[in-house]
């Protein structure tokens, strides 16, 4: 390999660091640009709904006998859930969607939004409505809680009563939006510098080649 004098080494140490940077930046920039052109928000609202026999329906009962049906009603959680997101219950909230709301989503855009996710050791069920703005996520959570109270009688027979807890609001849902431009940017610099730093390993390589041959 040639023998580089200190002032050859400085200058193609700055030479490859600023077509590293160059490069990284390039390709930073480029990748945020593109994950920017296919960002899109998604909002999700949720409602909480109660499902529970009536304790003091069963007063006569023993606290054992009480203690029971809690149980049961526990163990029916993930069933309920499973209801909850059964196309049968989205095709009712589907019909109780606002008009406004109603021509932009189909049946299946309703039952593909829904998430329903029971509270660990807890009788409240999260109905959870993505949609791509606040007002539908909101309606769809809401339809679909009613769906579930208005339908589960009928689809499981001696189901506990389903309460409706607070409804959401368009302040309350949260948002995502993907892809995220900032984790783009940064692959796309990292792959822009490495390619930089193999470009400048080439170059310094067919150098020596080129001088040896001399």
């Amino acid at each position: 390999m040639k023998n580089y004098s200190a002032k050859e080494l400085i200058q193609m140490f700055w030479k490859s660091v600023i077509l590293i940077l160059v490069l990284a930046v390039l390709g930073g920039g480029a990748m945020g640009y593109r994950a920017k052109k296919q960002q899109h928000t998604t909002y999700t609202a949720s409602q909480e709904i109660v499902i529970s026999h009536n304790l003091n329906e069963n007063s006569n009962s023993s606290d054992n006998g009480q203690d029971s049906i809690t149980n049961a009603d526990l163990n029916m959680m993930p069933t309920y859930a499973k209801i909850a997101e059964d196309e049968t219950i989205s095709e009712t909230a589907h019909k109780m969607l606002p008009k406004s709301i109603k021509k932009h989503y189909s049946v299946q855009d309703v039952n593909d939004a829904i998430r329903a996710v029971p509270h660990q050791q807890s009788l409240v069920l999260s109905i959870k409505a993505k949609a791509g703005s606040a007002k539908a996520s909101v309606a769809i959570a809401n339809a679909t809680a009613k769906a579930v109270k208005k339908d589960l009688p009928k689809l499981q027979p001696g189901a506990g009563t389903v309460t409706l807890l607070s409804k959401p609001t368009t302040k309350s849902v949260t948002s995502e939006t993907l892809p995220h431009a900032k984790k783009y940017a940064m692959v796309g610099a990292a792959m822009g510098g490495l390619i930089g730093i193999v470009i400048s390993f080439v170059v310094i390589t067919l150098k020596d080649l080129v001088k040896k041959r001399k």
